[in-house]
């Protein structure tokens, strides 16, 4: 609705932005610089999931259990979108482009290939990084929450056999 009309029957507007294909060799030339980013982040990512990790095993990582199960959904959704996102990218990416049947058309389309889905640094890879990533975070989350939760009823049973209540 257009703000200050107050009639609820306005159309919203339309973008008349444009996008230019980026051809081969511009992508080409910024490739390296894409590269040397995603392996900078993918570092970050893993450093930040190791020290999670190490945190949750030395007992250091504490969250409630409610905390922790509302985070563990929260990382897991997420790591399920970049799943869904990797499969639906690959398959997308991995179409050879339709240039023709000369031989520069088909180095062309190979190349692209290589820079969408390449094994070592393919766009694909860097989603399936991001994922495993999540999946680390989960799994540390998981094994904090589940440490919690045992010494929570350590202590409960421990309370209850004193003659306690919890």
């Amino acid at each position: 609705m257009a703000e200050g009309t107050g009639t609820g029957t306005e159309t919203p507007a339309v973008s008349t932005a444009t996008t230019t294909p980026i051809t081969a060799e511009q992508l080409a030339a910024v490739k390296p610089a894409l590269q040397q980013q995603m392996l900078a982040d993918k570092a970050t990512a893993s450093h930040a999931a190791a020290k999670l990790d190490q945190a949750a095993d030395s007992g250091k990582l504490t969250l409630d259990v409610d905390a922790a199960d509302a985070l563990i959904k929260a990382v897991n959704a997420a790591r399920d979108q970049v799943l869904d996102l990797w499969k639906r990218a690959s398959n997308q990416l991995a179409t050879p482009l339709q240039l023709g049947e000369n031989p520069v058309a088909k180095a062309i389309s190979a190349r692209f290939a290589d820079l969408a889905v390449g094994e070592d640094s393919g766009a694909a890879k860097a989603l399936l990084d991001l994922f495993k990533v999540l999946d680390d975070i989960s799994i540390a989350l998981s094994k904090n929450r589940d440490s919690i939760r045992a010494t929570d009823e350590e202590a409960e049973k421990a309370m209850k056999n004193a003659g306690g209540s919890w």
